[in-house]
């Protein structure tokens, strides 16, 4: 068929069934309308007839007709009367508006919708929920049902809100399930059964997992660890374990290292509620191990030895505080605050303030209060002419009194700059039948000596631990039969 009648018979068959006017389709030389040319190039470009498709009364095969047709006039040379067909667009613009808004609107069709909420600071969850459209009653029964497994009054800012809603047919959507993580471990739910909420608290399965690390120290023995992976909790228990023989501030250099296998508390997706003990622990110093295993004696004690049964506990800690600075040792000095030549009868470790401090022996406290120049001070008695002293402390631990007994690594106080003092540190003295004496020069006596079936037991249990580091850590322990004593000289 010519084009000529395909585009006069398609544009017939459209004006007639939107019920148009020929003018307003047709020129005075009865030619399609530029307007009408452009729109079904573009309609044919998306695939869909754009005049067709307001047509409720269209068919395919006109459809394909017309489409066809504007392909082709759209490739045909300007009308020569470009300037009546520009009047003829203005004059059916108000037209052509108000044809389309007479065509009937469809919306689609409703669907699930899942929204996340960031709790911000002083949001409550009630009016969280009503922003997103569920009613005061239903946000009544939510926080009810919720209020079995958790007080949503405890959430936190910056903690999600997961809404679940469906579409409902009288009320628009419907919340029906709702989700909060209340932390890695733990996650609330509440869902609706019915007219009815109800709520649970899941809580992920947490299993013991042995793991085994090596920290070479670079600067500072906490932060090479942290590169390393090896949790903060398991270095300090690590330092408390050498503090017996190792000084932290003068015998650890850049290139020693901390290798330690240790027990950890974690979820099935690798996060770590907590760790637990250590199980071996080696350090090297100056290319010397120093390995120490935990071991549980026939009698339930627990303690740390070396490969040939020798406890590594003594009387007193040589450090009790973790990863402090010696700013001040024990002698003649002059003076920060007087300002003159003055006997320091002491050791100062400079920490932040908060520092843990810990008691350096076994003991009996006799001081805890505010004492003279030392401000907040602590005293233990370990044994009858053994005393150690703990001054400057930002605040005393709780339950340390006159009276209370404390274990060794036990915190009795807090780094501070309470009393005569200048910045925050502890200040830490040693006195032997009352008489100050300095901390590094004393010499007090290590503890037990495994013997007997004890030692045997011991002994397997060394190869069992070495195989176990071995594997988790990809290197065999190489230790060396010394007597811990010669260990403990590492000054």
């Amino acid at each position: 068929m010519p084009l000529k009648n395909v585009l006069g018979n398609s544009c017939a068959f459209v004006a007639k069934h939107l019920g148009l006017r020929h003018r307003y389709v047709f020129t005075k030389n009865n030619r399609l309308r530029l307007r009408y040319v452009a729109g079904m190039t573009a309609a044919c470009a998306a695939g869909l007839p754009t005049a067709v498709a307001f047509s409720p009364l269209s068919t395919f095969p006109v459809q394909f007709e017309i489409a066809s047709a504007a392909q082709a006039y759209s490739r045909m040379e300007p009308d020569a009367g470009a300037q009546q067909q520009d009047a003829d667009m203005a004059e059916g613009s108000e037209f052509g508006q108000a044809v389309l808004a007479s065509i009937p609107q469809f919306e689609e069709p409703a669907v699930p919708s899942d929204r996340i909420v960031t709790i911000g600071k002083g949001d409550a969850l009630g009016k969280v929920m009503q922003k997103e459209g569920v009613g005061a009653s239903e946000v009544h029964e939510i926080i009810e049902a919720m209020g079995k497994n958790f007080n949503p009054r405890d959430l936190k800012a910056g903690q999600d809100v997961h809404m679940h809603f469906e579409p409902h047919d009288e009320e628009g959507y419907k919340l029906t399930d709702l989700k909060i993580e209340l932390n890695p471990l733990k996650t609330i739910t509440v869902s609706r059964t019915g007219d009815e909420f109800k709520s649970a608290l899941q809580e992920k399965e947490v299993k013991q997992v042995i793991q085994a690390q090596k920290a070479v120290i670079k600067n500072s023995l906490y932060g090479s660890a942290a590169k390393a992976g090896i949790p903060k909790t398991v270095v300090s228990e690590a330092i408390k374990i050498y503090s017996q023989n190792v000084d932290f501030q003068r015998d650890v250099h850049a290139g020693d290292a901390l290798e330690v296998m240790y027990e950890t508390h974690q979820t099935e997706d690798g996060y770590v509620a907590k760790t637990g003990n250590v199980l071996f622990a080696q350090l090297t110093l100056g290319g010397r191990k120093i390995p120490l295993y935990r071991y549980e004696t026939a009698d339930g004690s627990v303690d740390f030895f070396g490969p040939d049964g020798q406890s590594t506990k003594k009387t007193l800690m040589k450090t009790p505080i973790d990863g402090a600075r010696m700013s001040s040792g024990f002698g003649m000095r002059r003076h920060p605050v007087l300002g003159y030549g003055k006997m320091h009868k002491g050791i100062d470790f400079a920490a932040p303030t908060g520092t843990p401090i810990y008691a350096a022996g076994e003991g009996k406290i006799m001081k805890a209060g505010r004492f003279s120049s030392y401000g907040n001070y602590v005293r233990i008695r370990h044994r009858g002419d053994l005393d150690t002293a703990y001054g400057h402390m930002s605040k005393i631990a709780s339950g340390i009194k006159p009276g209370t007994r404390v274990k060794q690594g036990q915190i009795i106080g807090y780094v501070g700059t309470t009393g005569r003092s200048t910045g925050p540190h502890l200040h830490y003295e040693v006195l032997v039948a009352s008489k100050q004496v300095n901390p590094r020069g004393i010499n007090l006596p290590i503890g037990q000596a495994l013997a007997g079936n004890d030692l045997r037991k011991f002994k397997s249990h060394i190869k069992e631990v070495n195989n176990q580091y071995a594997a988790k850590s990809g290197g065999a322990v190489k230790v060396a039969q010394r007597n811990v004593k010669d260990d403990a000289d590492v000054n």
